[in-house]
């Protein structure tokens, strides 16, 4: 008899061949994707501080093309700066340079070909380029003329005080112990003599910290010993009912409540720390209210200009064939008819 392990064992194998070249495959197309798109970018004219010289640096000549030392700060300008530091010694510009020199030669063997020239690239490349354009477009017209002024700041913040006072708050460590819809009156006696019973352990000296871990049935906060986090009034009224919430409130920090029952369960919570009420200073609120009031003003200018831009080049949206429907016929005015002149 023949034994189907082998070939079992053998298309595994296949198997695991064909998932590692599709693996290969998939990150040589991201790679290639990556490397292009630094190309590209690096293609970008950006002005820099760097004198003319330095500038016109080549690093690398691909048949007709310079790569220089432009390229190479395009291209870096535009990382988040954890990642532009790999750039800047000898060995991380070599790597970039060696990147550029391949997107070259793919580039230049792709336009040999005329392969910008079919349909289909040509769209996505206009496409890439209109977004390019647009942004730089936004920018310079919209964006880089709003200006907020100290003036502005100040005159939003004593309008809107309201919006930059902090409401007291309190954090407080919980103990529950779990009550389901419909419990009946023994589930209650049992569950409230457990409560009772922890209550003593935590008059006597215990942890409440180490004793939530061990006890509370509250999932939420159990691992971090009850810890609720910092909360103003209303916002856990829901989660954990209104007397523990009135209960945090009114009580002094380091403080152990009773056992408070709401309709979820039974509760203990300790005031571990109080926040009052709190007034953000004009200093502190700035940076909030400049980027609220320039989201607020570019949104305005960019609106502005999308209806200057309308006059300019007229827009005219044809409903019936997006939709599919026949647009209703024009009716004709009617002309009113012609009085003959009355005969004498």
């Amino acid at each position: 008899m023949y034994n189907n392990r082998p070939i079992a064992t053998r298309n595994a194998r296949i198997t695991r061949k064909e998932r590692m070249y599709h693996m290969q495959k998939k990150g040589l197309i991201i790679s290639l994707a990556i490397t292009l798109s630094i190309f590209l970018m690096s293609r970008i004219p950006e002005a820099h501080s760097k004198d003319t010289q330095e500038q016109a640096k080549v690093y690398a000549t691909v048949g007709n093309e310079k790569i220089t030392q432009a390229d190479i700060d395009a291209k870096t300008s535009m990382l988040p700066p954890q990642f532009r530091e790999r750039y800047e010694t000898a060995d991380g510009k070599k790597k970039l340079v060696e990147q550029l020199t391949k997107m070259s030669l793919l580039s230049q063997e792709a336009r040999r070909l005329n392969i910008d020239k079919k349909e289909e690239v040509a769209k996505r490349i206009k496409e890439i380029a209109d977004n390019l354009i647009i942004q730089e477009l936004i920018k310079e017209e919209v964006m880089d003329k709003v200006k907020v002024s100290d003036a502005d700041i100040e005159k939003y913040y004593n309008e809107n005080k309201q919006e930059f006072v902090q409401p007291e708050k309190v954090k407080v460590n919980l103990i529950q112990f779990k009550l389901k819809e419909n419990a009946t009156g023994e589930e209650k006696s049992a569950q409230k003599k457990k409560a009772a019973e922890t209550l003593k352990r935590l008059k006597k000296g215990e942890d409440f910290e180490k004793v939530a871990k061990e006890v509370s049935e509250d999932e939420r906060t159990k691992n971090n010993g009850g810890n609720t986090g910092f909360f103003s009034k209303g916002k856990r009224s829901n989660t954990y009912g209104p007397k523990v919430e009135d209960a945090a409130f009114s009580m002094k920090e380091g403080q152990i409540s009773d056992i408070i029952e709401e309709k979820n369960g039974f509760y203990i919570i300790k005031v571990a720390e109080k926040k009052p009420e709190k007034e953000e200073t004009l200093q502190e609120a700035k940076s909030k209210i400049e980027r609220r009031l320039q989201q607020e003003q570019q949104k305005k200018a960019y609106d502005t200009y999308l209806d200057t831009l309308s006059k300019r080049y007229p827009v005219k949206i044809y409903d019936e064939n997006i939709t599919g429907s026949t647009p209703p016929p024009k009716q004709e005015e009617q002309k009113p008819a012609e009085q003959k002149p009355v005969q004498p």
